[in-house]
């Protein structure tokens, strides 16, 4: 296992050092595991394998890492009294093979005993490990192949109940990680995308794959079956252009009737609102380009290429 200088949380360093190592070669942070393991509510290894075959971004926050990061020191500080020792933050990354782990908390920086987790949820609620969900399971497994000490989760739940449970013991999750871990980066390493099988194709999303394989000026022969997909593509494109329509004709309908009043009742019940809202600052770049070109050359920003799918008319 090796320790390493941890960048400041969230920056582009911080990202570097959970994408590749000293070598170049793929690692894994511990937030990556639920993906890779099909385990995460909210990723799969189709947007895994994306985001490691680009170099990541620092991108917005959003309110549910905010809170996490406002709450993490307390929910350590309730781990500290609840396990009779005292709970710092590391400010340094554990690596060991394909795992490049940050760590919320340990009792001790360059050889910890212990490993706190600390998460704030209103999705769960945890009393015991039990309750634990699998995405925290896999992320707490891999922090165990690292470290190879006892985690805990330091939980603020759904219903504010504080809580500190233990991760359950389980060498066959952690062997599973491993193996997997090494496959996965094999292929991120090698760019050789044909060890993919065609069943895990079949969890790809089209932004994805749009990410991952770069279009080329070439043609291949899709299946007769692909017809249902294009007719099906092409059938809710109509669809939404109809409900565009509709919306429109409807809204202009009801404005007719509502003119200056904000409110429409029925049977003196209160069915519809149109109310006024203050308009959206925006930049003038018109103006901003023809008085000060330099200025738009300075800051304007190239957007990332991008995949356009359109149906080309012909017989079927």
């Amino acid at each position: 296992m090796k320790l390493i200088p941890k960048p400041t949380h969230g920056t582009q360093e911080w990202l570097l050092t959970r994408w590749r190592d000293e070598n170049g070669q793929c690692v894994f942070g511990a937030s990556d595991i639920p993906a890779l393991m099909n385990a995460s509510p909210y990723s799969n290894r189709s947007a895994l394998l994306a985001d490691k075959l680009a170099e990541p971004s620092v991108k917005p926050t959003n309110a549910v890492f905010e809170r996490g990061n406002l709450l993490e020191s307390p929910l350590l500080v309730n781990a500290s009294r609840v396990l009779g020792t005292e709970i710092i933050t590391p400010n340094v990354v554990y690596r060991d093979g394909r795992l490049s782990i940050s760590l919320d908390g340990v009792d001790n920086e360059e050889s910890p005993n212990v490993v706190v987790e600390a998460k704030t949820t209103t999705k769960y609620s945890v009393s015991s490990s039990d309750d634990l969900p699998a995405e925290w399971l896999w992320q707490g497994w891999a922090q165990q192949a690292v470290l190879q000490v006892p985690v805990w989760f330091s939980v603020l739940d759904r219903q504010m109940n504080l809580s500190v449970v233990e991760l359950p013991d389980n060498p066959a999750a952690i062997e599973a990680l491993s193996i997997e871990a090494e496959f996965f980066g094999n292929i991120v390493d090698s760019g050789d995308l044909s060890e993919l099988d065609e069943a895990e194709l079949q969890n790809f999303f089209a932004d994805d794959i749009a990410r991952i394989w770069k279009a080329e000026p070439t043609s291949i022969e899709l299946p007769s079956d692909a017809w249902d997909w294009i007719n099906q593509l092409e059938e809710a494109r109509m669809l939404s252009k109809q409900g565009e329509e509709l919306e429109k004709k409807a809204k202009d309908a009801l404005a007719q009737m509502l003119l200056q009043n904000e409110f429409g009742t029925i049977n003196g019940e209160q069915v519809i609102s149109w109310k006024s809202q203050a308009g959206r600052a925006s930049l003038d770049t018109v103006r901003l380009k023809a008085e000060h070109p330099e200025l738009v050359e300075q800051y304007q920003k190239q957007g990332a290429p991008f995949r356009v799918m359109r149906i080309v008319k012909g017989k079927k």
